[in-house]
């Protein structure tokens, strides 16, 4: 099966952090210092700082740029930051928002961008009503905004953008995920990058690490895949750079504690909001925490780690009221295709993270068909012993 990933570059959104933050710090968020993580190899950079609810304090450049920017409109200038299917991805210094700006041939097809987000905006509401007794590790950014071709939004903004992309067009804006901290970008490019099993020195690393496309890291979690390439066609990069699950278990990382909460979101996407989840896409990454003495700004020199559900362009609502089979075919048959083998667990590759994301999907599923009143025609466990079945002859 082909895969479409290649073709449709992470889109980097982001999400807040509450106000509890700080509050509730030494129950909830471990602070790491860049500093003191320098000093340690990558393999224990990685495994100490690649987790979810981890807080990385650091004075990068990327922090102090986007510092600087907060309440100076001069300095909020817009940057390309990837391209996907559907269009081009933006960030704008200084602003916790990214913003997808669609390709002219993109608006009359199926998956248009308004499309997909009606699609976002049904997951990221099924996500708020129902984490709340579900508490999964899974966020969703926020869509904010759709900026038609007619808004005042191009007549004030406009100048801002990269040369090439100065024409007004359908945008939508949502919450950013922001990259990796670089003290994470750097071990990973230690960890990861081809070089025959030689250390690379650090002149070679600084090279990589600087250059303006691996500055946008997220990581995607393949749990679904015990290994591939690191690099792609145009070479190696840490934008959407893939963690394998046999890379992710020699690093210690919580892969058990990501399938569960893959699987609730999943449960969520599925019985919460009525969306396939076909192809969408599963990252580790940050997002700026409040400064609650500094009246809730943005504080982009901590960063929390954070696992993100994005991409929702290739997705379809599914009624609930169908017949059941075609409702479980519909939500099955998504489970396989694109790229959703690379990022769930499989039964024959490592059954016991397989077994995590199958628990987490059930219960949340449960809890969900149990509040809409449901569960008289669905089955959660019935259901994923089908997916089984089912996924069995799309091993690959």
């Amino acid at each position: 099966m082909e895969s479409r990933r290649g073709l449709n570059a992470t889109d980097e959104t982001a999400y807040s952090v509450g106000s509890e933050t700080r509050q509730h710090a030494d129950l909830a968020w471990r602070y790491l210092q860049a500093t003191d993580l320098a000093s340690l190899p990558p393999t224990t950079v990685i495994k100490r700082s690649l987790t979810v609810r981890s807080v990385i304090s650091a004075s990068s450049s990327f922090a102090l740029r986007s510092q600087r920017a907060i309440g100076r409109p001069d300095l909020q200038v817009i940057i390309e930051i990837g391209k996907g299917l559907q269009g081009v991805v933006f960030e704008q210094v200084g602003k916790s928002l990214a913003m997808k700006k669609e390709y002219g041939n993109n608006a009359t097809l199926r998956t248009n961008l308004l499309h997909e987000a009606s699609l976002h905006r049904l997951v990221y509401n099924a996500f708020a009503k129902y984490d709340v007794i579900i508490g999964s590790e899974v966020k969703v950014p926020q869509l904010t905004r759709i900026i038609p071709d007619t808004d005042t939004f191009w007549n004030e903004n406009l100048s801002k953008f990269p040369t090439e992309y100065r024409q007004p067009g359908t945008m939508v804006q949502m919450e950013r995920i922001l990259p990796l901290p670089k003290i994470i970008r750097r071990s990973l490019i230690s960890q990861f990058y081809p070089n025959n099993g030689v250390p690379l020195d650090t002149d070679s690393v600084n090279e990589i690490l600087n250059k303006t496309a691996n500055k946008h890291c997220l990581a995607r979690t393949y749990l679904g895949r015990k290994t591939g390439p690191i690099s792609s066609s145009g070479g190696f990069s840490l934008r959407n750079i893939p963690l394998y699950l046999d890379a992710m278990l020699t690093l210690e990382l919580d892969v058990k504690g990501l399938a569960t909460a893959m699987g609730e979101a999943f449960a969520i996407m599925h019985w919460g909001a009525g969306v396939n989840g076909d192809d969408v896409e599963f990252v580790l990454g940050t997002s700026a925490l409040k400064d609650e003495s500094q009246g809730g700004a943005l504080d982009f020199q901590h960063r929390a780690v954070g696992f993100y559900l994005l991409d929702f362009g290739q997705c379809d609502a599914v009624d609930l009221e169908d017949e059941k089979d075609d409702v479980y075919q519909a939500f099955k048959g998504a489970m396989v295709t694109g790229d959703n083998q690379l990022f769930i667990p499989h039964f024959q590759r490592s059954r016991d993270v397989f077994e995590s994301f199958r628990d987490g999907y059930i219960a949340a599923a449960e809890v969900i068909m149990d509040e809409k009143r449901i569960n008289n025609k669905f089955d959660a466990v019935e259901f994923m012993r089908e997916y089984e079945e089912y996924a069995e002859d799309f091993l690959y």
